[in-house]
């Protein structure tokens, strides 16, 4: 009698598939979201961020991110908020790629990992993630 070739698959009673498809079980392939941009937050000179600056703790706060299609000087513009507050910008040049996904669905948000007064400018340093 021949031996079936060596595939290095195992049989299933299909038990498993059942459960993950009625909903009963989850499983994620992966549970960290992905970095998808290190930058700065831009416009914050045009903004008035001297109380809410204080609430901004580095490592610690994140920053929802919103698009703004409509907007006159960008296209692909990204607004940077803490609660209801817009600090800023996703910078023109770093923002096309991430604005594109958000317009598919895809889901972003930013944490703060540094932040400096340098004059009136509230320099904001951001890892912006793709929720997975």
């Amino acid at each position: 009698m021949d031996q079936p070739e060596a595939t290095g698959l195992r049989r299933t009673d299909g038990g498993l598939f059942k459960l993950i498809n009625s909903g009963a079980i989850t499983f994620k392939a992966f549970e960290e979201d992905i970095l998808a941009l290190e930058s700065i937050v831009a416009g914050t000179s045009y903004l008035n961020l001297q109380d809410i600056e204080k609430e901004i703790v580095p490592d610690h706060t994140e920053l929802s991110l919103k698009r703004e299609p409509d907007n006159q000087y960008d296209a692909f513009a990204i607004r940077v908020l803490y609660k209801d507050t817009k600090l800023g910008y996703i910078p023109k040049s770093k923002n096309q790629t991430i604005a594109r996904l958000m317009d598919v669905g895809k889901q972003f948000y930013a944490k703060v990992t540094a932040k400096e007064w340098e004059g009136k400018w509230l320099r904001m340093d951001l890892q912006v993630f793709m929720k997975d």
